[in-house]
């Protein structure tokens, strides 16, 4: 506005006065958007004030404490420029890589579930073959199974049903990660979802000689969720409030009802920092 006014009128301005105005936009057009536009905008004041410094009926012809105004000016533009552009280099820097280390998580977490799920399929033939061949052992298909095997092949069976879940636990987590996970919404009673974690849980339990309880409201807590993901999640909380603990693993799981349904997992764990 200073710089038309003067143009149009063609009074003087002491320059001097402008100085810090110009270097005050110059810094705040770096601050904003980088050196290269502070610079831009320096380059423009600094032909204004070559114009308005210069002889009246000479223009761009200086005097030598003009010309060494001038040149002190034109320095001071260009290292304000640098200066305040300092800051936006340096989140553009940061921004380019925030993106390009997202860039490679992305593709990591997309090799990982494609493993996951190749994996998977892959294990779940020869799972099915195992599974077959024990449940026809203990149906006596192949003859009469004497007594004392009769144990080994129920634990075996257990063990086959385990691993199958382990499967599709993984299929269902590679599915959730790519987004392709089927959802089937439906009316789920909250307390049985964790009486059911629990009773999955139990050998685990008894093996690493936990303490693992639960306490649940004695009406019904009902919830519209996706009953196979609602147990995943069960299993994974119930399983990291296992697996992270010190000392002897204790994890008690409360329910709440109310207006919004919720699943509180204790443990003696050591806990996540808060962001």
């Amino acid at each position: 506005m200073v710089s038309a006014a003067y143009l149009l009128t063609r009074t003087s301005i002491p320059i001097p006065d402008l100085t810090p105005v110009y270097l005050v936009v110059v810094a705040g057009v770096a601050a904003v958007d980088g050196s290269r536009s502070g610079t831009t905008s320096g380059l423009i004041m600094v032909a204004y004030v070559a114009y308005a410094d210069s002889a009246p009926a000479h223009p761009f012809t200086y005097s030598r404490d003009n010309l060494l105004r001038l040149g002190i000016f034109i320095a001071a533009t260009l290292a304000t420029a640098v200066l305040a552009g300092a800051p936006a280099r340096r989140a553009d820097r940061l921004r380019s890589e925030l993106l390009t280390q997202r860039e490679r998580l992305s593709e990591a977490v997309k090799a990982k579930s494609e493993f996951m799920s190749a994996a998977a399929h892959e294990l779940r033939t020869p799972l099915t073959v195992i599974a077959g061949y024990v449940s026809m052992l203990q149906d006596e298909t192949f003859g009469r199974v004497p007594e004392r095997f009769r144990d080994p092949i129920s634990a075996m069976q257990r063990k086959a049903r385990e691993v199958a879940a382990l499967i599709d636990e993984m299929l269902l987590a590679a599915r959730v990660r790519s987004g392709t996970a089927p959802i089937a919404p439906m009316p789920v009673d909250v307390r049985d979802a964790v009486r059911e974690a629990v009773d999955r849980a139990e050998p685990r339990v008894t093996l690493e000689q936990a303490t693992l309880s639960y306490e649940v409201p004695s009406v019904m807590v009902a919830a519209e969720v996706d009953p196979d993901h609602l147990a995943h999640i069960l299993d994974n909380l119930i399983s990291n409030a296992l697996t992270y603990s010190d000392g002897r693993p204790w994890v008690k799981i409360t329910v709440t009802g109310g207006s919004d349904a919720r699943v509180l997992v204790k443990d003696r764990g050591w806990g996540v920092p808060e962001a």
